[in-house]
């Protein structure tokens, strides 16, 4: 049961070091070591384009907006508090930015209201406004905010409008990701291949040989043999009891010896 939750909590551990990983390397390699994230949208329209505080003011850093007309036409860009960019662009047709999309690094976009806007260059209202023949580029910072951006071509139509947000704490939050990630990773792999240690049992003590010679419950030993000294050919020696051998001695000749026979006229034999 044990084995099974540690493989467990190994692949989840697993999944999310990969998923950190990959994203927080993305995130670095697209910002760079600027933190530089850029939004794009492209209008290809002659309404005006109205960028609100949710999306300019979203951040804490300061944030630079550049519109770029058709070629051989001509931008006018402002800044205004948010009710009067509102009072003055009203219900006339116009772009709204509604946020980004982080996946695409796009701004996104609503076409909302009808009719043609008012003559916005003419507004007495305007915090901050320029215009130019090519692209015209506001810088709006936080400090004054909230603000609303409005960008509209005078000769042409609008083929792009740029959102540049810059903060290199983006870029160090992205490469610590990735670090964090790794390092998950690894433990949930680490989690995944380890196994289970087995306990093997202890081996049983060597016991200490006996003497030679020595019996155990009464049953003689084998003597170990002897090398002789000149180097031939080690030798058991015998055991002390003389064994009968199985093959009696052959009988001497003329059958077994009998006594000698008495002679009763010899001298000896009668004196004796």
């Amino acid at each position: 049961m044990a084995t099974i939750v540690k493989r467990v909590v190994g692949a989840l551990l697993a999944l999310v070091g990969l998923a950190l990983t990959v994203v927080g390397v993305w995130f670095a390699t697209q910002l760079g070591s600027s933190g530089t994230a850029q939004f794009a949208v492209r209008p290809a329209t002659d309404a005006p384009v109205v960028i609100g505080p949710d999306v300019l003011n979203r951040v804490d850093a300061d944030v630079t907006v550049t519109a770029t007309p058709t070629k051989g036409g001509s931008v006018w860009m402002a800044l205004a508090n948010p009710s009067d960019a509102q009072a003055v662009v009203g219900s006339s047709r116009h772009v709204a930015v509604t946020g980004v999309s982080v996946r695409d690094w796009a701004l996104l976009t609503t076409t909302t209201g009808s009719g043609t806007a008012p003559a916005l260059v003419a507004a007495d209202l305007w915090r901050q406004q320029d215009d130019a023949q090519g692209p015209v580029s506001l810088t709006v910072q936080q400090s004054g905010a909230p603000e609303t951006l409005v960008a509209t071509a005078e000769e042409g139509r609008l083929d792009s409008v740029t959102m540049t947000v810059v903060d290199k704490s983006w870029f160090v939050e992205a490469v610590v990701a990735a670090l964090v990630g790794l390092f998950l990773l690894v433990a949930g792999v680490l989690l995944l291949t380890s196994r289970r240690t087995r306990h093997h049992p202890a081996a049983p003590a060597a016991t200490e040989p006996d003497a030679p010679g020595a019996t155990a419950a009464g049953t003689p030993q084998p003597v170990p043999a002897v090398e002789g000294e000149d180097g031939t050919e080690p030798t058991v020696p015998l055991p002390s009891a003389v064994r009968e051998s199985p093959h009696p001695a052959p009988e001497p000749a003329g059958g077994p010896e009998q006594p000698a026979s008495h002679d009763p006229h010899d001298p000896e034999e009668v004196t004796r």
